[in-house]
C-alpha cells in the first residue's frame, strides 16, 4: 500500500467496494485521512457517564472498641431498610438446635477423649493441651456436621414446599428494567474473558429474546502492561462488530486502587444510577442467560431482595488435580449448597461472583471502609463479598443461595500450587473479618459465618499443634505408660469410638452424594455407578495426602500474617500447564524436608523403646499398636509431607485416559452446555485475530499496524497535550519507550497517529516492569 492509498482503512467501515474507492481518491494525505475519520460515527466504548456520589458509610471496624460495647449495652437494634420476612425466626431457630446438637455432641466426644488421656497417665500440660485443642476443633466439625445433615433433611422437600423461596415471587421485567453484566480483570486471559462475555450475552438472547435489550455488558480493567490494555481493547472491538445487536462496553481505570472492590466502586460511581440490577462476573465466568434472566425476575418481584447467589459449577479442567477437585465439588458441592441453603434461607454468603445485585442497597450499605492500619490487618478488605453479603442483611435485604439454579459456571486452579495461592488470599481476606465480627446490627448467623471462615484457617495451625502434641503423648505413653488390661481396654473402646466419629464426620458427604446421585439416571452423568464409586476411592485417596501438605502451608501463612507479612490480589494462572519440576522443588522441597526429619524422628523414638516393653505393648493390645501400625497411621501426614513434590507434580499433569474412561466426570462433559460450546467457539475465534498479550512485540505490532485496531482505538483516544508534549519528540526521534509510555501514547489521538505511520518494527519496547 502507498502512503496515499487509504482504502484498507476505508474498507473497514464495510462500506461498498465503489464507495471505497471514490473516497480514497478525494483523500491525498495522512491529515486528509484524519479529517475523515473524525467525521465518522464510532461505536461507544462505554455509555455517557451519569455520576453518583458515592460515600463509605460509617463502620466502627475497632474490634476492641466494639466488642467493649456489646459486653457494655448488649445488641442496639439498627433501623433497616426492610423488615425480614418470617423465615428470618425460623432460620433462628434451626441454627440453635444446630448449636444445641453440635455442643451435646463435641462434649460426649470430649469427654471420651478426656477418659483416654486419663488412662494413658500423661503429664497435666500435654493432657490439657490436647483436651483444649480437640474440643475447639471438634465443635467446629461437629456444627458442619449437624448443619448438613439437618439441611439436608430440610432440603429434601425442594424449593416448591419453601413458601418463602424467592421463585414464587418472580415477575416480569418492567420495560425501563436495565441490567448490567460486569466482568472486572486485571491481567486476564482477554480472549478467554470476553468469549466467556460473549457465551453468555448470546444465552441471554436465546433465552429471553424479548428482553435482551435490558442487559448492557461491560468490561472492567484494571490492567497495568500496555499489552493486556491492547489486548482487551482488540477482543471487545471485535466482540462489538461480531454482535452488533449487543452493549458491550469497555472501561480501563487510570488507578487500580483496592484492586476489584475499586474497580466495583468505580463502576458504581460512573454507570450505577442507570442500572437496577448488576450481574459481578469473574473473569473465568460464564451463565446460561435463562438463569440470569429467572434470578433478576425473582428480584423484580420482591423488593426486599438485595442478592442471589448461584452455584458456580467447576468446568474445563483437565489436569488430574482440577479434574479431581472439579468432581469433588460438583458431587459433593450440591449436597451442601442445598443443606446450606435450607439452614440460611434469605442470610445467605455472597461469594463475589455469579450473581445478581440489587444495585442501589449494594452503594448505600455495602462500599466498604478502608480499615486502619497497614496491611494485612489494615487496607480494604481482600474478602469483600462475605462483609458485603452480612451489610446487606443488615440494612434488612435478603440474601439467598440458590443451589437448584443449573447453568452457572467457573473455572478452578488446575494445580495444588495454584489452590494455596488463592488460599493465601482468601485466609488474609477472612482473617480481616474479626474487625466486623462485633459491629452492631449484624446478624447472629453472619457473625457465625465471620467466625467459621476465621476457623477455617486457623484450624490448620490448631491441627499442626495437635499432631504435634498427639505424637509426643503417644510416645510419652509408650515409653513410660503404665500397661494394664483395664488402661489398653479403655484407651481401646475409646479410640474406637472417636475413630467412628472421624469417620462419620469425613465421609459422610461422600456417603450423601453416593445415595443422591447412584440412581442410573443421575450416575450416567457421572460416567457411571462404577465411575462414580472409582472416582470417590482415587479422590479420598489423595485427599489424604492432600490434607497434611495444604495445613502446613496454611499454618505458614497464618504466621506470616502474624508477622504482618502482607500479600496482593494479582492474576490467578487459569491454564493447565504442567508445574516444571524446578517449581515444585522451590515451592514443596522444604515440605518433603520436614517430612524426612518428622518421619526420622518417629523411626529413632520407636526404636529407643526398649524390644521387650513393645513386645508387651503389642501383646496387650491384641497386636493393635506395633511399629507397623503406628507408621500406618501416621503414613497419609508424613507420606503427604515427603512425596508433596512428587504429588505436586505429579497432580499437575493431564492424563486424557481419564477423561476417555470416565473418571472424574460431571455432567457438564457427558452433556456439554450450549454455554460452554460457544465460549470455546468464540475463544478460538478471538486467539486467531487477537494478540497474546504475553508476547509484547506481537501485542505492539498489532496495536500499531492493524488497520481494524487502528481505526476503531483511535474513535476512541483523545487529544491529551501533556502526553502529547511529553512522548511525541521521543516518538519522532524513534526513541524507545517504556511500557507506561507506550500506554499512554496510545490514549493519545497524535502520538497514537505518530507511531502508526512510523514502522512500528523499529520501535522496540523492553520488558514490561513488574507492576
Amino acid at each position: 500500500m502507498s502512503q496515499q492509498d487509504f482504502s484498507v482503512y476505508i474498507r473497514q467501515f464495510n462500506l461498498p467496494e465503489e464507495e471505497v474507492q471514490n473516497i480514497a481518491t478525494s483523500l491525498h494525505s495522512w491529515d486528509d485521512l484524519y479529517n475523515w475519520l473524525n467525521q465518522q460515527t464510532k461505536l461507544p466504548l462505554h455509555p455517557s457517564l451519569n455520576r453518583t456520589p458515592i460515600g463509605t458509610p460509617f463502620i466502627e471496624t475497632n474490634w476492641k472498641k466494639n466488642f467493649s460495647e456489646r459486653l457494655k449495652s448488649g445488641h442496639k437494634p439498627l433501623k433497616m431498610e426492610k423488615r425480614h420476612a418470617e423465615w428470618s425466626k425460623i432460620v433462628e431457630r434451626r441454627r440453635k438446635i444446630s448449636m444445641i446438637f453440635s455442643c451435646f455432641i463435641t462434649g460426649v466426644l470430649t469427654l471420651i477423649a478426656g477418659k483416654t488421656l486419663t488412662s494413658m497417665n500423661l503429664p497435666y500440660i500435654w493432657r490439657d493441651a490436647y483436651f483444649v485443642i480437640y474440643a475447639v476443633m471438634t465443635y467446629f466439625v461437629c456444627a458442619t456436621f449437624i448443619k448438613l445433615v439437618m439441611g439436608t433433611w430440610h432440603a429434601s422437600r425442594g424449593p416448591d414446599h419453601n413458601p418463602w423461596h424467592p421463585k414464587h415471587m418472580a415477575q416480569d421485567l418492567r420495560p425501563t428494567t436495565r441490567i448490567a453484566i460486569t466482568y472486572p480483570v486485571y491481567h486476564e486471559d482477554a480472549q478467554r474473558v470476553v468469549a466467556g462475555l460473549l457465551a453468555t450475552w448470546q444465552s441471554v438472547k436465546r433465552h429471553a429474546p424479548d428482553n435482551a435489550y435490558q442487559y448492557d455488558f461491560f468490561l472492567l480493567s484494571d490492567s497495568r502492561k500496555s499489552e493486556f490494555y491492547v489486548a482487551e481493547q482488540a477482543a471487545v472491538h471485535i466482540a462489538q462488530v461480531s454482535n452488533p445487536d449487543a452493549r458491550i462496553y469497555y472501561r480501563w481505570r487510570p488507578s487500580n486502587h483496592n484492586a476489584k472492590l475499586g474497580n466495583v466502586i468505580d463502576f458504581c460511581r460512573r454507570w450505577g444510577s442507570q442500572y437496577d440490577y448488576m450481574v459481578v462476573m469473574d473473569a473465568d465466568s460464564v451463565m446460561n442467560g435463562g438463569t440470569i434472566h429467572s434470578m433478576v425476575r425473582m428480584m423484580e418481584g420482591n423488593d426486599r431482595l438485595g442478592i442471589l447467589q448461584s452455584n458456580p459449577t467447576p468446568i474445563l479442567r483437565e489436569s488430574f488435580f482440577g479434574r479431581m477437585q472439579q468432581f469433588a465439588g460438583r458431587l459433593y458441592g450440591s449436597v451442601f449448597s442445598y443443606s446450606l441453603q435450607a439452614m440460611y434461607m434469605g442470610h445467605a454468603q455472597y461469594i463475589g461472583h455469579n450473581a445478581v445485585i440489587r444495585t442501589q442497597p449494594f452503594i448505600t450499605h455495602c462500599i466498604l471502609p478502608t480499615l486502619s492500619g497497614v496491611a494485612p490487618w489494615g487496607g480494604k478488605p481482600l474478602s469483600h463479598d462475605i462483609i458485603e453479603a452480612s451489610l446487606m442483611a443488615r440494612a434488612g435485604y435478603e440474601v439467598w443461595f440458590l443451589p437448584e439454579l443449573q447453568g452457572s459456571y467457573e473455572e478452578i486452579p488446575a494445580n495444588i500450587l495454584g489452590f494455596l495461592i488463592r488460599e493465601r488470599r482468601w485466609m488474609q481476606g477472612n482473617l480481616q473479618h474479626l474487625r466486623f465480627l462485633f459491629i452492631n446490627g449484624l446478624h447472629t448467623i453472619h457473625r457465625e459465618t465471620f467466625l467459621n471462615g476465621l476457623m477455617g484457617y486457623l484450624s490448620a495451625p490448631l491441627w499442626a499443634i495437635f499432631l504435634f502434641v498427639s505424637a509426643f503423648s503417644m510416645m510419652s505413653f509408650l515409653k513410660y505408660g503404665f500397661f494394664s488390661v483395664t488402661a489398653f481396654f479403655t484407651i481401646k473402646f475409646s479410640a474406637m469410638m472417636l475413630l467412628f466419629a472421624c469417620i462419620i464426620f469425613l465421609f459422610l458427604p461422600r456417603i450423601l452424594a453416593i445415595v443422591v446421585n447412584f440412581p442410573k439416571n443421575k450416575a450416567e452423568n457421572y460416567g457411571g455407578r462404577s465411575n462414580i464409586i472409582l472416582s470417590i476411592f482415587i479422590e479420598t485417596l489423595f485427599s489424604s495426602f492432600f490434607a497434611p501438605i495444604i495445613m502446613i502451608f496454611i499454618t505458614k501463612f497464618v504466621w506470616q500474617w502474624l508477622k504482618r507479612k502482607s500479600i496482593s490480589w494479582g492474576t490467578q494462572q487459569r491454564d493447565d500447564s504442567d508445574l516444571p519440576w524446578s517449581e515444585c522443588l522451590k515451592n514443596f522441597g522444604w515440605v518433603s524436608s520436614l517430612g524426612i526429619i518428622f518421619t526420622y524422628l518417629l523411626y529413632t523414638r520407636l526404636n529407643s523403646i526398649p524390644s521387650q516393653k513393645m513386645a508387651l505393648i503389642s501383646i496387650k493390645s491384641g497386636n493393635y499398636i506395633n511399629l507397623s501400625s503406628i507408621f500406618l497411621w501416621f503414613f497419609p501426614i508424613l507420606g503427604g509431607f515427603v512425596f508433596s513434590v512428587i504429588i505436586a507434580r505429579l497432580t499437575s499433569r493431564t492424563f486424557p485416559f481419564l477423561r476417555k474412561v470416565g473418571i472424574f466426570s460431571i455432567p457438564e462433559e457427558i452433556n456439554i452446555p450450549q454455554e460452554i460450546h460457544d465460549l470455546q467457539y468464540w475463544n478460538e475465534h478471538l486467539k486467531a485475530y487477537t494478540p497474546d498479550p504475553e508476547n509484547d512485540q506481537d501485542t505492539f505490532r498489532y496495536a500499531l499496524q492493524n488497520p481494524f485496531f487502528y481505526i476503531r482505538h483511535r474513535a476512541h483516544t483523545r487529544v491529551r497535550r501533556s502526553i502529547s508534549l511529553r512522548l511525541l519528540p521521543k516518538i519522532l526521534q524513534r526513541q524507545s519507550l517504556t511500557n507506561n509510555e507506550m500506554r499512554d501514547a496510545l490514549r493519545d489521538r497524535e502520538c497514537f497517529d505518530a507511531l502508526h505511520r512510523m514502522d512500528a518494527a523499529t520501535i522496540i519496547m523492553p520488558s514490561s516492569p513488574k507492576m
